[in-house]
């Protein structure tokens, strides 16, 4: 068989077909790079972030901490690997800590001469937490508790004793001493100007010793009979010259009629918790009996006294009555007037 012959045009035909797929080949390897390095997902830059602590002692200029000093301050534990058990390779890479964990930073050089112990770090005051208040202790006082102890204060301080006692006398009798003086006056039908006439005669005896007291002490006139009526307010008096003034038309306006009831008086007296009460009264029926002396003792409670004033005409024909137990019940005293010894008088 004949060799076929090749000629140069031949072979020129045959240098561009491999020429031609060798450039294919390079393009084709290029697209395929492009897609492969599309389908890599972009890795992202991570940033580190961390905290500046700030140190400023009063001898010492604020200095600062960056982050590799607070990072080189960190005592991190590495797990220990068994080599004799595992085959896997010891990893000496650091280990961040976990979320949440807590480490202590090592106090740094420049606090000077304050050690490391006398530093007390309070974690709380490191935060925006908001701390819970603390309750009240049992021995904290409410608002209302201190308002009622200024209510006593105050009460216990208008109660107190302002000034001297004073001693005064009516119809010649005792000496009567205090800084409260009630007095209790008789004002039924035998006590008026047709019987016995004292009213009259209190109307100046009672000016004359209330005359003597200081502004600073209180007095209070009551008449009564069935029932009880008082000298201008129903309240303790100050004795000042406006209400001394008052005393001599109060008692004379007092009209006398009617039963007698001294309960009525005696209570109304009490209430007024004077320090002295003195009865003006010719005793008359009906006369207190032990149940209403027992009564009157415990409602004065040994801190009123109770002086009796019994007015008849001629001497005394009983030496012991209501008035005298009344007046030994209660600290006080008793004295009997007889009021025809006034008609002698000039």
């Amino acid at each position: 068989m004949d060799n076929p012959v090749i000629t140069d045009s031949t072979r020129r035909n045959w240098h561009s077909l491999i020429l031609s797929l060798a450039l294919h080949s390079v393009l084709m390897l290029l697209i395929l790079g492009s897609f492969s390095r599309l389908r890599e997902p972009v890795a992202q830059k991570l940033r580190r972030g961390g905290i500046v602590l700030a140190v400023a002692p009063a001898e010492l200029k604020p200095e600062y901490l960056t982050e590799q000093d607070s990072l080189d301050s960190l005592e991190i534990e590495t797990p220990q690997i068994d080599q004799r058990t595992s085959t896997a390779p010891v990893s000496t890479a650091v280990i961040p800590p976990s979320v949440g964990a807590v480490t202590t930073p090592t106090v740094p050089e420049f606090f000077g001469p304050r050690s490391a112990d006398s530093l007390v770090i309070d974690a709380n005051r490191l935060t925006d937490v908001p701390q819970p208040q603390r309750l009240p202790t049992e021995f904290q006082l409410t608002a209302d508790d201190l308002a009622m102890i200024e209510t006593d204060r105050n009460l216990i301080k208008s109660r107190r004793p302002v000034g001297d006692p004073a001693t005064i006398s009516v119809f010649g009798g005792g000496q009567l001493t205090g800084r409260d003086f009630v007095f209790v006056l008789d004002r039924s039908k035998s006590m008026g100007s047709s019987g016995l006439g004292v009213i009259e005669a209190a109307r100046t005896e009672l000016s004359l010793a209330i005359g003597k007291l200081e502004p600073h002490h209180q007095f209070q006139i009551i008449g009564y009979h069935d029932r009880t009526v008082t000298m201008s307010k129903r309240q303790m008096l100050p004795a000042n010259a406006e209400n001394k003034a008052g005393i001599a038309q109060f008692v004379g306006d007092l009209v006398a009629f009617g039963g007698t009831q001294h309960e009525n008086g005696l209570v109304a007296g009490i209430a007024f918790r004077p320090d002295v009460i003195v009865l003006l009264t010719d005793g008359g029926y009906p006369e207190l009996n032990a149940g209403q002396l027992k009564m009157i003792r415990q409602l004065a409670g040994g801190k009123t006294q109770i002086h009796c004033m019994q007015f008849g005409s001629g001497p005394l024909q009983k030496q012991t009555n209501f008035m005298t137990q009344l007046a030994e019940q209660n600290q006080g005293s008793y004295q009997y007037i007889d009021v025809n010894q006034w008609k002698k008088m000039p």
